[in-house]
């Protein structure tokens, strides 16, 4: 008999004692000859038949109600264990189902984690890059700050060279915000993943948990409970807490994917915006360069020809100078010899002192070369003057001419400062603008070319009157040598 009937008071027979011990002191009465009656003693049989008979139905009663509690229990027991196993196979696959799903948004936050790393890389070399057009931009300003003062004008190039410097730095400026934003949602991816990480590892170790208790069928002394020990859980949430957790962490995950794929496709767009505008400024810039270079290069050759042309004139000039020179020279001689004449005539007796033909001739001779000299000395005046305004024309035309080189060498200069290849673009050169610099370049030339043929004609006139005078001096010449022969 188990334990547990001996518990209630029988014993292991299955008697009840209680029962028997009130039995045996029932019937203690004798009679005065110390001898109990007969039907006494029958009746006493009697009870301890019937009494037996109860006490052994009890004890199969108990007996059967024990087999049946014994058997409900076993029951009740296999029950329990294929509940409990059912329970870690139910949480086996949703821990399954949830490191699938923790592998999987793990596995995005990775490769949007290393495609923020490939983005920001990109977002480094395009500032780089602008970075050094700005170098470029700035060393062009240098440049062509150092151009002569008469150079220094504000042309097509000069504003696109600033619209250039506003435009790369507010590229820069831009790419600097992004590269922050970049950062900022690669410390929350990383920041997803460790927590991701975590969860998962958890969920992973649970799992392996898991799977040994469902395992498990003989018990394993490492986890035996001291006596008295109840099966009492230490800190766990409910299971939609458990659900929400891991729920939440995907959720937050997916978000930040989210986001750093908008920033990511938000900056391929406004590299690939910024990029085409600089590409086109630059390209504006370059071809301004180029039609400015040409311009100031056409100026200049057409300057040259006037400062050729300026010099032969200053040269034929010169030459007419010395001409006159050479002619007045002349001339002084014979009115020296006609002034000494004179002189020498007026030395005469007094009587002698006759107003005759050659004191009219010597008169007029006199007259005559004085005159000449005059107009000769008068015409010497005017090419000098006409020497000084060509000397001052051809110091201005070097002057010019010399800006217009060191203008042409800076912007060549200019030209050959090269942008980054991601900004520079090669394309097709535009048509020509004039200037307001390059319209009063073009009404100087003209007004030196009006100048200079001016000369041209006055030079002609004074070689037309210096032909007169010859022909007059030479007419004279002949006309006194007549009269003298005459006398």
């Amino acid at each position: 008999m188990p334990s547990s009937v001996a518990s209630h008071g029988h014993d292991k027979h299955g008697v009840n004692m209680n029962n028997l011990r009130a039995a045996g002191t029932s019937r203690t009465s004798k009679s005065s000859s110390g001898l109990r009656p007969p039907h006494d003693w029958q009746r006493e049989a009697e009870e301890f038949s019937a009494l037996a008979t109860n006490v052994r139905n009890q004890s199969g009663a108990l007996r059967d109600n024990s087999s049946a509690l014994q058997n409900s229990f076993e029951t009740r027991a296999k029950n329990s264990q294929f509940n409990t196993q059912e329970a870690l196979r139910s949480k086996l696959q949703k821990s399954e189902s949830l490191n699938g799903l923790l592998t999987e948004t793990l596995n995005g936050t990775e490769d949007e984690l290393a495609a923020l790393c490939r983005c920001k890389e990109k977002l480094e070399k395009h500032l780089e890059k602008r970075n050094k057009a700005l170098d470029v931009n700035y060393k062009r300003l240098q440049l062509r700050a150092q151009r002569p003062d008469r150079e220094m004008v504000a042309d097509d190039v000069q504003s696109r060279l600033l619209n250039q410097g506003r435009l790369l730095q507010s590229g820069v400026d831009k790419i600097v915000r992004c590269l922050e934003k970049t950062e900022y949602d690669m410390k929350k991816l990383q920041e997803a993943k460790d927590a991701l990480e975590a969860d998962k590892q958890d969920k992973e170790q649970a799992m392996q948990l898991d799977q040994l208790a469902l395992n498990l069928t003989t018990p394993d002394n490492v986890f035996s409970m001291t006596d008295g020990e109840n099966l009492t859980k230490k800190v766990f949430s409910y299971p939609h807490n458990w659900y929400k957790g891991t729920g939440q962490g995907v959720q937050d995950a997916r978000s930040i994917q989210n986001d750093a794929a908008r920033l990511r496709r938000a900056v391929e767009n406004m590299l690939n915006e910024s990029t085409q505008a600089e590409r086109k400024m630059d390209n504006m810039l370059v071809n301004s360069l180029r039609d400015r270079t040409d311009t100031t290069k056409a100026v200049k050759l057409h300057l040259v020809n006037q400062l050729n042309a300026v010099r032969m004139e200053l040269k034929a000039a010169l030459k007419k100078r010395s001409d006159l020179n050479a002619a007045i020279q002349a001339k002084s001689e014979p009115l020296a010899l006609a002034r000494h004449r004179y002189q020498l005539r007026k030395q005469r007796p007094t009587r002698e002192l006759v107003h005759d033909e050659v004191e009219d001739a010597l008169t007029q001779e006199y007259q005559d070369l004085q005159t000449i000299c005059n107009n000769l000395e008068m015409k010497m005046a005017q090419v000098n003057k006409e020497i000084a305004s060509l000397s001052t024309t051809l110091a201005s035309l070097e002057s010019t001419v010399d800006d217009k080189d060191c203008a042409f060498s800076l912007d060549m200069q200019c030209l050959d400062l090269k942008a980054p290849t991601s900004i520079a673009c090669s394309s097709v050169r535009t048509g020509r603008t004039k200037s307001s610099a390059i319209m009063a370049l073009q009404d100087k030339i003209e007004k030196m070319e009006s100048q200079l043929s001016d000369a041209r004609s006055q030079r002609m006139h004074m070689e037309s009157e210096i032909e007169s005078v010859k022909r007059e001096v030479a007419s004279s010449r002949g006309g006194s040598v007549a009269g003298s022969s005459q006398c």
